[in-house]
């Protein structure tokens, strides 16, 4: 068996996710659907490349390039021999781009090989993240990218001997770089030496044997050898939980695994000795008890006199608002940093006291690098600031309106007053003071949404935010088609409308059901 960099880089992170790259590739596609949010690493790893690129412009690179044919059949034999060619055609290349090496059965692309001052060549790995630390007092390397480049040395060592320096180094994105007209590909980028901080040759060939041994096993036989902690449902079994699993239950952690192994695996099978042990003061406070007190009641629970009296308290006109932002490695928006989450669109119904609605909303158009004209509309929007502001998780829309407020000091007042007076409408169902089942333990607005109402994100263009995130990002990038960027943008529009409508009708529901 040969044993890739992903192959063993999912390994430990869990052995049953190699499993499935390797045994079923349905459910491991799945896996990475839901894991990734729907986003494109391959992509978004591509940007990085391409900026890392740009900034050795001044070198000379050789690119291993194979065909689709090669890359299939026989992928790791050709790639590792298409690899040496290059090598052998280009002995004065200052930078291999994407390398490929086969060795001992071990596997792995590299991105980028530079040749160093000595004549050999150190091994630089692109991340398209803004930190490749843990943020602890020690701030040691993050775990799955100890792994990645610790594959990378071992397979190098071995496959290259003496024009491999043994040096590793990670290039980065850094947070504190802003945009400000062209990209200065000096600041935008980072990189840190990790050749001290790497996995030692018997720590990986141990790894190895195991993977080796682990992978041809039936998944109970996996299983049985490493048994559920408390990982990911999806990621373990290869299956979504079941609607009244103990998976549903909120924030439960480390203590469901007992449960598991005790055979409780809904919630109907918990006894009052379970209860009893989930019973003090931490699991308390993580709304576990909560949630099954009220589950156990079999019924709709609302708790009127305590949601009127929070909703009492809000003074109009009530703005119900939402944002949608892109957030992309390579700053696209002045004054922004790489993954910053910037506003791209808004959505606002704003609710009089006599009851008048009126609907406001803005949308960058193709190719806009800066967003100052929708946040002036915005802010225009906002009124005084003395209402109250509507939002569903209300930590997303409180830290895009500090971030905009540090863009554009001149509105910072205005976003601030919003803040101070936010009210979080998904609190009233986190909190479960209006509870359902049907929520299937969720807070999520698309959860509660349908038990409410009649209103449906499924027929929608753009249904989900992910999607929606990336039509936004094709559009401040200009590579939307121009003959398509009217019907998106239309899209769009519905999508974030129907957000904060469907608050406003979420807001009218609760109110009759507490009379």
């Amino acid at each position: 068996m040969i044993i890739s960099k992903s192959l063993f880089k999912e390994y430990i992170n869990m052995p049953q996710l190699a499993r499935w790259s390797k045994n079923n590739k349905d459910i491991y596609k799945l896996i990475n659907q839901v894991r990734y949010a729907g986003i494109d690493w391959a992509t978004v790893g591509q940007a990085v490349e391409d900026a890392v690129l740009r900034s050795l412009a001044d070198k000379h690179i050789a690119s291993v390039v194979t065909t689709k044919r090669a890359r299939w059949n026989n992928r790791y034999t050709n790639y590792d021999t298409e690899t040496r060619q290059v090598l052998a055609n280009n002995p004065d290349a200052d930078v291999i781009y994407q390398p490929g090496f086969l060795y001992n059965n071990m596997y792995c692309k590299c991105d980028l090989l530079v040749k160093n001052d000595s004549g050999t060549y150190d091994l630089r790995e692109v991340k398209a993240k803004n930190t490749i630390r843990k943020k602890t007092k020690a701030a040691p390397l993050l775990e799955d990218l100890i792994a990645d480049v610790s594959f990378q040395d071992q397979v190098l060592r071995g496959a290259l001997g003496m024009m491999y320096s043994g040096k590793t180094y990670i290039v980065h994105l850094n947070k504190k770089y802003k945009k400000n007209w062209d990209i200065d590909l000096e600041q935008l980028l980072s990189r840190e030496d990790v050749s001290d901080e790497l996995m030692t040759k018997d720590d990986i060939d141990n790894k190895i044997i195991s993977i080796q041994s682990d992978i041809p096993l039936t998944k109970p036989e996996l299983d049985t050898k490493h048994p559920y902690i408390r990982q990911d449902h999806l990621s373990y079994f290869g299956t979504m939980p079941a609607k009244g699993s103990i998976w549903k239950l909120p924030r439960l952690g480390a203590k469901i695994a007992p449960l598991y192994h005790a055979g409780k695996t809904m919630i109907s099978d918990l006894d009052d000795l379970d209860r009893d042990n989930l019973r003090n003061t931490k699991w308390e406070k993580t709304g576990v008890m909560r949630y099954l007190d009220l589950w156990n009641q079999w019924e709709t629970v609302i708790k009127s006199e305590e949601i009127k009296n929070r909703l009492d308290a809000l003074q109009y006109p009530l703005y119900f608002y939402d944002y949608e932002t892109i957030s992309v490695p390579i700053p696209v928006f002045e004054q922004t940093h790489s993954w910053q989450q910037v506003i791209t669109q808004y959505s606002m119904h704003r609710m009089d006291a006599d009851g008048t609605i009126t609907h406001t909303e803005w949308l960058i158009d193709r190719g806009q690098t800066e967003n100052k004209s929708l946040i002036d509309q915005l802010v225009s929007d906002f009124g005084s600031g003395e209402g109250s502001y509507i939002v569903w998780y209300k930590w997303f829309e409180n830290s895009r309106n500090t971030e905009t407020g540090e863009m554009y000091p001149q509105h910072q007042e205005i976003f601030n007053k919003v803040n101070t007076n936010t009210f979080d409408l998904m609190d009233i169902f986190k909190e479960q003071l209006y509870f359902d089942r049907r929520f299937g333990g969720s807070c999520s607005i698309k959860k509660v949404l349908p038990v409410l109402t009649d209103i449906s994100y499924s027929g929608l263009a753009v249904p989900n935010g992910a999607i929606a995130a990336d039509l936004l990002a094709q559009l401040a990038h200009g590579t939307l088609p121009a003959d398509q960027v009217d019907t998106v943008r239309a899209d769009l529009l519905q999508y974030c409308k129907q957000d904060t409508r469907a608050m406003v009708r979420i807001w009218e529901e609760v109110w009759k059901a507490i009379g």
